[in-house]
């Protein structure tokens, strides 16, 4: 099974089905997180990348390349759980020929951050039709993020599926 992964996202960003893997007929819910703990409880850094991965799943949901683009570095490279990569071009337009997709975070971002250079691990189910059959898989997301011009950007994305 072909994977592509990006994210979050607080998104984490972000492991991205194959073309059409997830596809649907109605609309994707919002992407929501799922917290051990409540926000207030959340440290600076945790807020900021959870709110990121927020970004990268809604754009995603939404299908919409060009917000997800901004939130990519222009060197990105994803190592998907396929053991192949890829980089920014080739991930926007794969990411962009998916049908309707639902991304939920599924328990807490974690976060370490060196200067402008931050790193998160965070898990993700993606939801949609495969076939015509819902269908749905749950990802874990390593990504790390650069600060530049004020905007934290994907720089490279390393996903795998974990087992249902």
């Amino acid at each position: 099974m072909k994977t592509f992964w990006l994210s979050l996202g607080a998104a984490a960003l972000l492991p991205w089905p194959a073309a059409g893997q997830l596809a649907t007929t109605a609309a994707a819910q919002p992407m929501t997180t799922t917290s051990t703990r409540p926000t207030a409880a959340l440290t600076p850094d945790e807020q900021l990348f959870t709110k990121l991965l927020g970004q990268v799943g809604a754009a995603i949901e939404a299908q919409d390349m060009a917000a997800l683009g901004k939130l990519m570095a222009p060197e990105y490279l994803h190592y998907n759980p396929n053991n192949h990569s890829s980089g920014r071009a080739k991930e926007l337009i794969e990411v962009g020929s998916w049908g309707k997709t639902g991304v939920q975070l599924s328990g807490p971002v974690r976060v370490n951050r060196y200067g402008n250079t931050a790193v998160t691990v965070s898990t993700a189910v993606y939801s949609g039709n495969e076939g015509g059959t819902p269908s749905s898989r749950t990802v874990q997301m390593m990504v790390v993020w650069v600060l530049r011009g004020g905007s934290w950007q994907m720089a490279v994305l390393q996903s795998k599926d974990v087992p249902a």
